[in-house]
């Protein structure tokens, strides 16, 4: 069995089953002895037929802001969270829920993509300034001229002995 799947087929299909009889979390929680919050992602995966497995793991999905937006917005006009993760077909609940923070704290502009990485060191360069580039060629220059000084010294030493 595969080492990410925590609990059997058999678990996730008898809980399906219960689904589709029409048994609410709690009740299908209480009657497998799991949690209410694993089960209510089985729900939502059952309702997107992803339950068993079939596209769980078909890949990193990603999805634009403008759905995002629609999703989070249509969420806090009262449609019910499990709704809105099927009409959309938004795989992950965490995922929602980290949606609906960033919409609270940043607006729809909390929901766009940033880039991800660090910038180009060229792009770092061309935003010194200039008086920060002479300082830098000044400083530069001193330690260049403090070593010729050194070796210098060295050189005499070496001339005496």
């Amino acid at each position: 069995m595969d080492k990410r799947v925590r609990f059997t087929t058999e678990t996730r299909i008898e809980a399906a089953k219960l689904f589709d009889a029409g048994f609410g979390v709690s009740m299908v929680a209480t009657h497998l002895d799991m949690s209410a919050g694993t089960l209510r992602d089985w729900r939502d995966l059952h309702r997107q037929g992803a339950l068993l497995g079939l596209g769980v793991m078909s890949g990193l999905k990603s999805y634009s802001a403008d759905l995002k937006v629609a999703a989070v917005e249509m969420f806090l006009s009262g449609v019910a969270k499990s709704d809105v993760l099927l009409e959309f077909g938004i795989s992950s609940r965490g995922l929602f829920n980290r949606w609906v923070i960033a919409y609270r704290k940043d607006g729809p502009a909390g929901l766009v993509a940033k880039p991800k990485g660090r910038r180009p060191a060229e792009k770092r360069v061309a935003e010194q300034t200039l008086e920060e580039r002479v300082a830098f060629l000044e400083m530069e220059n001193e330690v260049l001229k403090k070593l010729q000084a050194l070796m210098f010294q060295q050189q005499a030493l070496k001339k005496k002995r």
